[in-house]
Formats: C-alpha cells, structure tokens, sequence
C-alpha cells in the first residue's frame, strides 16, 4: 500500500476513535460534560491530536452529530426492510428496543442541547435526516398493514419522533420500567388513526 492511502487510513482511522470517544463521553458523563480533554482521555490520545483532527470542540460535536445520525438512520432504515405484516411492529419494536440499549440516540439527544453555528446546522441537518427517515418508517408500517392514515405521514412521523425520543430519556431515568407498554400504546393510538 502506498505511504499516502496508508497515512490516508490512519487519519480516517483516528478521527472515528475520536468520534467513538466522543459518543462514549456523552453516554457515561451526558453532553454537557463534554470535554476535549475527557475526549482525550476516552480515546487514549493527546488533546493535541483531538484538536490536529477536528480544530476545535465545536467542530468535533458538529461531526459527532452529523456521524451519529447517519448510524441511527441506516439502521432504522434497515429495520424494516424483510418486515411482513404480521411482523412489522415486533420488528420495529425490537429495533427500537435496541437502541434503547445502545445509547446512541440518547447521546444524540444530549448533543443536540450544545450551542454554537456548526452545531446548530448539524442538529438541523440531523433533524431533517431523522425526519424524513420517520416518514419512511411509518409510511412502510401503515403500507404494510395495509391501512391507510387520516392525517399526513409527515405530521404521524413528528409524533413519532417525538414520541421516540421521549421513550429514550424516559427509559434512561427508569431502565427498570417496561418501555414495551408505552410503545404497544403509542402505536395503537397511531393506527387508530387509520381510515
């Protein structure tokens, strides 16, 4: 392999550490207690490397962002791809149970509290992505259960949204609780809305 695609490698290499870094420093410590340093330190490296790679905090967050949506989408997308429709609601279920688990949405949703120019157009371009995706996602639930809603898909998609993200920090604060009922209930009042 040639100098330049190797040292090309270990560059892309070392920036996804640091993304890594960063998502496990806001999962264990919450967003606002996202440091450089503590990002150092999660990752191994130097603060100085930190800063060779992204130049400063702002724009580490801002591709954390941008790197964190682009996981949680390609997964939901992918979650319902083989889904019938006797299995499309315990296939979403358990997708969103997943990522209760993993953290990842939570540490977006902490992210998402961060202030600054590059991150606000991150969490916008997230929101956009996360939204658009949603549509997608309940438009193949209401497809496959061959219903029909009364109200738009992009209106069910921002409830759902909404809904989700309230499920995540709600399950962080309670992980002993049964988040499985609240959504069963969710999703009934949603497919009540079906013609």
């Amino acid at each position: 392999m040639p100098t330049g695609r190797r040292s090309s490698a270990r560059a892309t290499d070392a920036r996804e550490r640091l993304l890594v870094a960063t998502l496990r420093c806001a999962q264990r410590d919450g967003g606002s207690a996202v440091s450089l340093q503590a990002i150092a330190l999660e990752a191994g490296v130097s603060k100085a490397l930190v800063l060779y790679h992204y130049h400063d905090k702002e724009t580490l967050l801002a591709t954390t962002i941008q790197w964190l949506s682009g996981r949680l989408v390609g997964r939901e997308l992918l979650a319902l791809q083989k889904s019938t429709a006797t299995s499309v609601l315990e296939e979403y279920w358990q997708w969103l149970d997943a990522e209760l688990h993993a953290g990842e949405l939570r540490a977006l949703l902490e992210l998402t509290q961060e202030r600054g120019g590059r991150i606000r157009q991150a969490i916008a371009t997230s929101a956009a992505q996360r939204q658009e995706t949603a549509e997608q996602t309940v438009t193949r639930v209401f497809h496959l259960l061959e219903l029909a809603p009364r109200l738009p898909a992009a209106m069910l998609a921002t409830c759902e949204l909404a809904f989700r993200d309230g499920l995540v920090m709600w399950s962080a604060q309670r992980p002993d609780q049964n988040a499985r009922v609240a959504f069963d209930v969710f999703w009934l009042s949603l497919l009540g809305l079906a013609r």
